[in-house]
């Protein structure tokens, strides 16, 4: 689950064109946890997640479907 949240993440900041020093300040999540996060390395938090769908303008539940970033 670790690597499916990471490609997410990755995949839909890649698709909003967002660097991770911006996604981290909309976030407000510190730019080393979501690169961590975004190789899969690190366990994320439900309060994380719902800040990630926020800056990310998506539900944050599809942060946790596999590749959901491809099919919008």
């Amino acid at each position: 689950m670790r690597k499916v949240m990471g490609n997410n993440v990755r995949g839909y900041r890649r698709k909003q064109n967002f660097t991770l020093e911006k996604l981290a300040i909309l976030s407000g999540l510190h730019i080393n946890y979501i690169s961590s996060l975004e190789r899969g390395e690190r366990n994320v938090g439900i309060l994380n997640v719902a800040k990630l769908g926020k800056a990310l303008k998506i539900p944050p539940n599809l942060l946790l479907v596999p590749d959901s970033y491809k099919v919008e």
